[in-house]
Formats: C-alpha cells, sequence, structure tokens
C-alpha cells in the first residue's frame, strides 16, 4: 500500500517538517528564558531589543519556511496519493488537521507583533516584562498548534504507511 502513489519520502516530509517546528520553538523558548534571570535583568533590558530584532529576521523565515513545509506537503499528499491509500487508510482527517494547524500558527501572529513591537522600541525599562509575556504566548501556541500539527502528522503518516 505505502508503494503506491508519492514516494514514502514525500510522506515523511510532515513528521520532518513538524518536528523541527516544535524543536525551534524549544530553541526558542529555551535561549530567551535566559533573559529572565534576576540577575540578568539589568542587562537584559538592555539588549532584547538588539537581540529582539536580530531573533526574528533570522527566526521568522525558518518558521515560515517549515509551516510552509508542513502545508504544501501535506496538501500534497491528499491531493496527489491514489484514493485508496490515504482515504482507505484514514489518514485524510489527520493530513487535513497537520495542515489546519500549520497555518493555525500564523493566527498567532496579531498577539505576537505587538509585543515584538514593544520590545524592540522599549526604552530598555520592561522588555523583560515584555518577554515575559511574549514566552507566555509562545508556549501556549507550542503546545495547541505546533504539538497538535506534529501529532497529527505522526498519526496520518503512520495510518498511511501501515
Amino acid at each position: 500500500m505505502a508503494s503506491e502513489g508519492l514516494p514514502v519520502f514525500v510522506r515523511l516530509v510532515p513528521i520532518m517538517t513538524t518536528t523541527s517546528s516544535l524543536w525551534y520553538a524549544w530553541d526558542q523558548y529555551e535561549q530567551i528564558t535566559l533573559f529572565r534571570h534576576a540577575e540578568l535583568r539589568s542587562l537584559s533590558n538592555q539588549l532584547l531589543p538588539r537581540y529582539f530584532t536580530s531573533f526574528f529576521n533570522r527566526g521568522a523565515p525558518r518558521v515560515l519556511a517549515l509551516l510552509m513545509g508542513t502545508a504544501f506537503s501535506c496538501a500534497a499528499i491528499l491531493r496527489y496519493s491514489p484514493a485508496g491509500v490515504v482515504h482507505g487508510s484514514g489518514a485524510v482527517p489527520w493530513y487535513v488537521g497537520g495542515l489546519s494547524l500549520a497555518v493555525a500558527h500564523l493566527a498567532w501572529a496579531p498577539s505576537i507583533f505587538p509585543l515584538k513591537n514593544l520590545i524592540e522600541k522599549d526604552a530598555k525599562e520592561k522588555n523583560v516584562t515584555h518577554i515575559e509575556r511574549w514566552l507566555r504566548l509562545h508556549v501556549w501556541r507550542s503546545l495547541t498548534v505546533d504539538l497538535g500539527a506534529w501529532i497529527c502528522c505522526i498519526v496520518a503518516t503512520v495510518k498511511t504507511l501501515s
């Protein structure tokens, strides 16, 4: 069954991209959390505007590439797999879920960007407070849409390949 239609590699792309996305989210959390240490608070308030600008300029394209990789690979699997492979295995709702949750990551932008702008433009006084708010949103986004997309893509792939 797994040998029909698309190559196995294409069917593994959603797992690879969602795993990478989840791992990257965890790394971001670990890196940004360092700025919250009490003994570094004053220095963190000074460093965060420049750091966060670089952080977003370098990270946003990576995140978008991973999300697009997930969305496009799920869509390609749904569109180009023979009907019996995906539909017969019960994987369709899981691929749709993975695709939808990957795209839903972007729905958090209206909550994230105001905090990003506050941190980048702050006069070095409240940046750690802003970063704590950003981290709360980041954790919720990671545990909902990123983790959800990863679970959906694993289930979809297992169903399709078994």
